[in-house]
C-alpha cells in the first residue's frame, strides 16, 4: 500500500489495478465513501484527470466498490494471499505485493531507503528467496517497527496497518489470539515450502469463493478496467 501511494503521490493516477487493491484497503481503515470519493478525485485533480472527467470515468467505480451500484454488494480488503496469487501486475502497474512482484536488486534498494541495515535486508531477501513473502513482510514489519518476534502472524494488509498503528501509539501489541478485532480473511494453508521459524506455516491463503461471490468478484474487477 505504501508502494501505490507513492506511486498515486508521483503520477497522480494509478491503473485500475491499482485503485482497486488501494481503494478496498482505504475502505478497510475507515475511510468512507465520501472521503474516498473526495481523496481520489483531488489526487487524480493533481494530474490530468478533470472533476468532470472523474465523475464520469471514475467515480462510479469507487462507488460500486462500496456497494453503492451494481448488485451493491459490500466488498472487502483484499489479503495478503490473494494480492500474492492473483492478478500480476504488469508494466505501468504497481499494484501486488512489492515482496512478490519487485524485482530483487529495486527490492533491496527499497528497502535501504526504508531504512533497514544490511543485515536486515539479508534477512528479508533471505524469506523472499523461500517465497516466505508473508514472512518477509513481518520481518520488514519488525525492523521498521523496532519489535522483536511480533506475537502475531501477517496475513493481511489492513491487519498490518492496525498493527503498526498500536506500535505507533505506544499501545500493547496484540497477541494473536486477542487480535479479533483486526480484519483477516478465512485462511487455509496452501503447499508452499515451509518456514523455519517453528510452529508458523509460511503461507496462508482464502478460503475459496462461492460461485455467487466469484461473479461479483468479477463484476468489481470489470468495473475498474479503464485506465
Amino acid at each position: 500500500m505504501r508502494s501505490l501511494h507513492y506511486a498515486l503521490q508521483d503520477k497522480h493516477h494509478l491503473r485500475h489495478g491499482g485503485r482497486l487493491q488501494y481503494g478496498l484497503f482505504l475502505k478497510g481503515i475507515g475511510l468512507s465513501l465520501e472521503q474516498a470519493l473526495t481523496f481520489w478525485r483531488t489526487e487524480f485533480a493533481r494530474g490530468s484527470i478533470t472533476p468532470e472527467k472523474f465523475e464520469k470515468d471514475y467515480a462510479y467505480n469507487v462507488r460500486h466498490s462500496y456497494g453503492k451500484e451494481g448488485k451493491r454488494t459490500d466488498y472487502t480488503p483484499y489479503s495478503c494471499m490473494k494480492i500474492i496469487q492473483a492478478n500480476t501486475p504488469g508494466p505501468g502497474d504497481h499494484h501486488g505485493c512489492p515482496f512478490r512482484h519487485t524485482d530483487a536488486d529495486l527490492l533491496r534498494q527499497r528497502l535501504q531507503s526504508h531504512g533497514l541495515s544490511s543485515s536486515e535486508i539479508n534477512q528479508v531477501m533471505e524469506y523472499v528467496k523461500g517465497m516466505h513473502y508473508q514472512l518477509a513482510c513481518q520481518k520488514y514489519f519488525e525492523f521498521t517497527h523496532k519489535v522483536e518476534d511480533g506475537a502475531f502472524g501477517l496475513s493481511h494488509p489492513n491487519q498490518y496497518f492496525e498493527e503498526s498503528q498500536k506500535v505507533l501509539s505506544g499501545g500493547q501489541h496484540a497477541k494473536r489470539e486477542n487480535n479479533a478485532d483486526v480484519p483477516k480473511p478465512v485462511v487455509a494453508p496452501v503447499t508452499m515450502p515451509q518456514s523455519s521459524r517453528p510452529g508458523q506455516s509460511s503461507e496462508m491463503q482464502d478460503a475459496p469463493m462461492s460461485a455467487s461471490e466469484e461473479e461479483d468478484q468479477k463484476l468489481l474487477e470489470e468495473c475498474f478496467t479503464d485506465e
